[in-house]
């Protein structure tokens, strides 16, 4: 059963929190790794639209300005070849450069092998026309898988505006592919067009059926630049994971140390707890069956040894009747204490006047001190104190509780008696100039059979905690060592009436 609860303390505190934590943790992880992944995507692909669109912008622009000035070449083979050349020079992103007529069949330009080729479809040539500007080609010439180009031209327009040829420059896809490498190496993406048409593929090939893309419209072109997503885990992140999976089930595992060892140190106090009251429960159960026929021999002896002193006057025979009656009370003390440990506390209280209490015990106790070579300074407020008690237990307690002053001082030291309210609470205050106690000691005081003394019992002040307790009341005690210690002992209040001050008197 000890093993079991030990189990679900250990799942509770730390295997369950671990698991939660580990979630919480992994799913924000996951977040701030689907959102790195789309930022770095996100990025490459606009360095890649804005390569490719300068590129595209950049060729249009060229060639609707080269379109104005070849008007005047048009059926100059010569010429025109020469101009192609020129313009194939001027830029190493060209493959070639041609002079097509209206039906998109090339006419000259800077390979002869293509020489009255096909190279523009009607749709690209009216668009061309009805715009009058550069145009991207698009059609079957791109659905070839030979082709390592594509092509953009624009309409050479005569003084009426009207269209009688086209200037064709054929762009290098491997030289655009090694650009986009060198600026964001192992990049996977791809450009595809309206059609579907696959236009350039850098690292798409090795990519799996799993992978994201993100995909960018082209400003120059009806194109859709894609751009996949990174598929490996960040390492950073992942051992921040980690990390915090081992910083989460260290602080667990000493939350769970620190618990038991809570409910260790908890069910060993409250062993001791059983074992000292099962003590006591064994105590007072032997103190009620024998107390009574012990006390009632030593009343007789008592009463025998009185005749004694009466008929032996010599010094010597009364030095040892005293010592003998001093015994005998002695033995009367400790068997009173365990009668008190083997009853029920007595219930029956009354309401006194604290100061009346005090005024009957003062000539006691200034005795006392003259036994012992002290002196007492009393300190008792004019106003009556109203407290319920019982009268002869609180008198016992406090005589118990000088007793122990003196004891605890040297002669001709001072012991200070001090009676107040505050708080709603009547005050005792005990105070001696003793040799103290230590913390531990101080901890000790009030637990059953403990006792600095060679002849005590260990009960005293437990017994007058217990009966301090029953009149709702509590007894303290502070000490420091080489100074003192002070016995409080506190009563609540009572707001007296006539008809219970009458009583009471």
């Amino acid at each position: 059963m000890k093993k079991r609860h030990k189990f679900t303390t250990y799942l509770l505190i730390v295997i369950l929190p671990l698991i939660i934590m580990s979630i919480i943790y992994w799913r924000h992880l996951d977040r701030s790794i689907q959102k790195e992944r789309q930022e770095q995507a996100e990025w490459a692909g606009s360095v890649y639209q804005e390569y490719i669109d300068q590129v595209i912008g950049e060729t249009k622009k060229k060639l609707e300005l080269l379109s104005l000035s070849s008007s005047v070449l048009y059926m100059d083979d010569k010429k025109t070849e020469h101009l192609m050349k020129w313009i194939l020079d001027t830029d190493p992103r060209y493959a070639d450069v041609y002079w097509v007529n209206m039906d998109g069949i090339s006419l000259s330009g800077t390979n002869k092998a293509f020489y009255h080729y096909y190279l523009i479809e009607q749709a690209d040539i009216n668009k061309a026309i009805i715009t009058q500007r550069a145009v991207v080609a698009e059609g079957k010439a791109l659905n070839n898988s030979g082709i390592n180009h594509f092509s953009i031209f624009a309409p050479i327009l005569d003084h009426e505006k009207k269209a009688h040829g086209f200037l064709l420059a054929q762009i290098t896809i491997d030289r655009m592919e090694k650009i986009l490498n060198i600026l964001i190496p192992d990049q996977a993406l791809k450009l595809e067009t309206s059609d579907h048409i696959r236009v350039l593929s850098i690292n798409a090939d090795n990519t799996s059926g799993h992978s994201k893309w993100v995909d960018f419209p082209l400003s120059e072109v009806d194109w859709t630049l894609s751009v996949q997503k990174p598929d490996t885990l960040n390492t950073n992140t992942m051992n921040v994971f980690l990390m915090l999976v081992f910083f989460t089930f260290f602080f667990t595992h000493m939350i769970y140390t620190a618990v038991e060892e809570l409910l260790v140190r908890r069910e060993a106090k409250r062993q001791k707890e059983l074992t000292e009251r099962q003590k006591i429960d064994f105590v007072g159960t032997l103190a009620a069956s024998t107390a009574h026929e012990i006390k009632n021999p030593l009343t007789g002896i008592k009463g025998l040894i009185q005749l004694l002193v009466e008929k032996h006057p010599e010094e010597q025979d009364q030095f040892y009747y005293s010592v003998i009656m001093k015994e005998i009370e002695r033995i009367n003390s400790i068997v009173s204490e365990f009668l008190i440990l083997g009853k029920p506390l007595a219930r029956n209280l009354s309401i006194y006047d604290v100061r009346s209490i005090i005024a009957e015990l003062r000539p006691i106790i200034e005795s006392e001190a003259r036994h012992f070579n002290m002196d007492v300074a009393w300190n008792i407020m004019k106003e009556p104190i109203w407290v319920q008690c019982t009268k002869d237990q609180l008198k016992q307690i406090i005589l118990n509780t000088v007793k122990n002053g003196f004891e605890a001082m040297k002669d001709g030291e001072k012991l200070s008696i001090r009676v107040y309210h505050e708080n709603e609470y009547a005050k005792i205050d005990i105070i001696d100039m003793g040799q103290g106690l230590n913390e531990k000691e101080i901890g000790k005081v009030f637990d059953p059979f403990y006792t600095s003394k060679k002849e005590g019992t260990g009960l005293g002040l437990f017994v007058c905690k217990r009966i301090i307790e029953s009149f709702n009341g509590k007894i303290e005690l502070t000490s420091k060592p080489l100074i003192g210690t002070t016995v409080t002992i506190s009563l609540p209040l009572v707001t007296k009436h006539p008809r219970s001050l009458n009583d009471a008197h």
